[in-house]
C-alpha cells in the first residue's frame, strides 16, 4: 500500500501534468459579459434622452401657456367678466404648477443621465483596459504553449540522444580494448616475449616447392625427347 507521501506525489504530479484550463476562454467570456452590460447601460442612456427630450418639450409648451393665461384673464376683466378671469387665472395656476413638476423631473432624468454616463465611461475604460490585458495574457499563454510543445519535442529527441550517447559510449569502449590489446602485443613483442613470423620463416618451403617443380619438368622435358627420337 503506497504512503502518504507517495500518493501526495503522485497527487501533484497529476495536477502538473493536466492541461489548465485555457484562460482566453475564460476572459473571452468575462470581456463578453462587461461588453454587454455597457450595451445595456447605452441602451439606457437612449431611453433617457427621449424621456428628457419629452420632458423638455412638455415644459416649453406648458411655460408658453402661462403669459396667454395671464393676458386671457387681463382681457375677461376688461370685458367684466371677472368669474372668466378667475378661471383663467386658475388654470394658470395648475399650468405653473405642472411646470414646476416637469422641472422637477427633469433635474431627477439630468442626475440619472449623468449617472448613466459616468458609468459607461467608466465600462468603456475598463473595457480598453480589459480587453489589453486580455491580449497580454492571450500571448503569455500561447508562448507558454510554445514552450510546452517545445520542451516536450526536446524530451524527445534528448531520449535520442541519450540513446546514441549510449551506443557511442559502447563502441569508444570497445575501441579503447582494441587498443589497449595492440598496445600490449607490441609491448610483449618490444620486449621479446613474443616472435612474429617474417617472410624468411617461408623460404624452406618455396625452395622445396621450387625444386619438386623443377624435377616435374626434367622429366616432362625427358618424355618430349622420347617422343621426338621415336620413328
Amino acid at each position: 500500500m503506497p504512503g502518504p507521501f507517495k500518493r501526495l506525489g503522485k497527487k501533484l504530479q497529476d495536477a502538473l501534468m493536466t492541461p489548465a484550463e485555457d484562460p482566453r476562454r475564460t476572459y473571452e467570456s468575462a470581456y463578453d459579459k462587461q461588453r454587454a452590460l455597457l450595451i445595456r447601460v447605452r441602451t439606457a442612456l437612449s431611453e433617457v434622452a427621449k424621456a428628457k427630450s419629452r420632458l423638455e418639450e412638455k415644459a416649453q409648451i406648458t411655460r408658453a401657456k402661462l403669459p396667454d393665461l395671464e393676458a386671457l384673464a387681463r382681457q375677461a376683466l376688461l370685458d367684466g367678466r371677472e368669474d372668466l378671469a378667475r378661471l383663467r387665472l386658475q388654470r394658470r395656476r395648475l399650468a405653473q404648477i405642472q411646470l414646476q413638476s416637469l422641472n422637477q423631473q427633469l433635474l431627477e432624468i439630468e442626475r440619472e443621465e449623468h449617472r448613466l454616463s459616468l458609468a459607461e465611461q467608466r465600462l468603456t475604460d475598463q473595457l480598453v483596459a480589459f480587453r489589453t490585458r486580455q491580449e497580454l495574457l492571450a500571448a503569455r499563454y500561447s508562448a507558454a504553449e510554445a514552450q510546452v510543445y517545445i520542451g516536450e519535442a526536446l524530451t524527445g529527441v534528448s531520449e535520442e540522444l541519450a540513446g546514441l550517447n549510449q551506443a557511442m559510449a559502447a563502441a569508444e569502449q570497445k575501441s579503447a580494448q582494441m587498443e589497449a590489446r595492440a598496445a600490449a602485443i607490441d609491448r610483449l613483442v618490444d620486449e621479446g616475449m613474443l616472435e612474429i613470423p617474417t617472410a624468411v620463416d617461408y623460404l624452406p618451403s618455396q625452395e622445396l616447392l621450387l625444386s619438386n617443380g623443377d624435377m616435374d619438368i626434367e622429366d616432362q622435358l625427358a618424355a618430349l625427347k622420347k617422343q621426338l627420337n621415336t620413328p
